[in-house]
């Protein structure tokens, strides 16, 4: 049975005509989690012993999914010219320019333009960089927000000091705007 997420009913990136979806695509879970919880799973349909379910998670293989590099300031700089640059482009689902752009589209265009190459998908550009607290956020990282599952529906550069550039919603344009709070899970660092 799937369970609906909060992300396909919510305005930010998602389509005024409810017909048209974007396909989501998700890499298959890995690592100690995605154990725990498969032999969690098995306890339950096969009844496995009770302390299996106790078991300590295995250790996560070492720079599993983090990224060894980071992005240097001026290449940042390039990206947030290059979204800039599309201030009042008009909102468009799936759009990724420079006619128009949603949210993800604005991100993966803008990076492409300083020389970085990003996935197309606000939960893939999430998984691509270092997670860091919105506290710690720098110019030029992104900012993601999640639904109630923790996927990211929305994504937009931190241009510092409380400040951000996205692509907000449809029969919005690109514009620059105070960071939204709700629903903000932190921020990654390519």
């Amino acid at each position: 049975m799937r369970i609906p997420r909060h992300h396909e009913q919510t305005q930010a990136c998602r389509p005024a005509d409810p017909g048209r979806r974007a396909a989501h695509f998700r890499r298959p879970r890995t690592g100690a989690r995605a154990l725990s919880v498969a032999a969690l799973a098995a306890a339950l349909v096969f009844g496995a012993a009770p302390g299996l379910a106790q078991a300590a998670p295995a250790a996560t293989p070492a720079g599993q999914g983090e990224r060894v590099h980071q992005l240097s300031s001026a290449t940042a700089e390039r990206a947030i010219d290059a979204a800039e640059s599309q201030k009042g482009t008009p909102y468009s689902w799936g759009g990724d320019g420079p006619g128009g752009f949603d949210c993800s589209g604005l991100v993966q265009w803008s990076f492409k333009q300083a020389g970085v190459t990003l996935p197309r998908i606000a939960q893939d550009q999430v998984d691509h960089g270092t997670r860091v607290s919105y506290s710690n956020a720098r110019r030029g990282d992104l900012l993601y927000w999640t639904d109630s599952g923790g996927y990211a529906y929305h994504v937009a550069i931190y241009l510092g000091n409380g400040r951000m550039i996205d692509a907000p919603r449809s029969g919005d344009r690109v514009r620059e705007r105070d960071v939204t709070r709700y629903n903000l899970a932190g921020a990654v660092r390519l």
